[in-house]
């Protein structure tokens, strides 16, 4: 149902907003409708990266921020 798209990042709190907004207006306002969800990895930013897009996905739900242990839950299945 659709594309997730995966962003990772770190200490990128100078210029992490405006990459989203463009990113979110291209999606919201262009043809790229497949889009479901803009998943943010978090790459223990030292910086205000997480806060940045913590407050940015406030606005546009679309967008999820994780750290890298919470990516690893979802998408990397443990070996037995």
């Amino acid at each position: 149902d659709g594309i997730h798209m995966i962003v990772a990042v770190k200490n990128q709190e100078d210029k992490i907003e405006g990459f989203l907004r463009t990113l979110n207006f291209r999606f919201l306002y262009g043809k790229e409708d497949y889009v479901e969800n803009i998943l943010v990895l978090d790459l223990n930013s030292s910086d205000n990266t997480k806060h940045i897009i913590e407050n940015f996905s406030l606005d546009y739900p679309s967008i999820k921020v994780l750290n890298w242990n919470e990516f690893e839950e979802l998408f990397c299945p443990q070996k037995n």
